[in-house]
């Protein structure tokens, strides 16, 4: 059984024990959302996956947990993330349309990504904007994150 069936069976069972709300959808990503995700990270001031798309695409590629809550065909949010499976599931990005904030979809996204690695611990870097959502969702502060990036 290849990787991506592996996932996809265990998103179906985990879809089962999530909250989701009416006329939301939770799914694995696909290549096809691409172009919503770089909209919604470009309204967001997000530069690498506009300004890098080709890496970006490989990021998505090689991530998961990589899912997208869409309202009808329309992507409305998104999470990227990377585990090891057995300590710490890294969220990389987590976004959602402003339109549709304050509607617990970046909860369900967060509970999903819990729900697929129940016994890891979630770890992220947040924008300074962010940071009260997070707390709300139980995220504590570690001291400052720190970034380089080359490009």
């Amino acid at each position: 059984m290849s990787d991506l069936h592996k996932r996809q069976q265990q998103l179906e069972i985990v879809l089962k024990t999530l909250s989701i709300p009416e006329g939301i959808q939770l799914r694995a990503w696909q290549e096809a959302d691409f172009s919503a995700i770089q909209r919604l990270a470009a309204q967001q001031g997000w530069a690498t996956p506009t300004n890098r798309p080709e890496e970006a695409l490989l990021a998505w590629q090689h991530s998961w947990p990589a899912l997208v809550v869409t309202e009808g065909e329309e992507v409305v949010g998104f999470v990227r993330a990377l585990t090891d499976g057995e300590v710490t599931t890294y969220i990389a990005d987590l976004l959602v349309d402003p339109r549709y904030r304050r509607r617990g979809l970046g909860r369900l996204l967060i509970e999903a990504c819990h729900a697929l690695y129940p016994h890891t611990r979630l770890d992220l870097i947040s924008e300074e904007d962010a940071v009260p959502f997070y707390r709300r969702e139980g995220f504590r502060e570690l001291g400052p994150g720190m970034r380089k990036s080359f490009r």
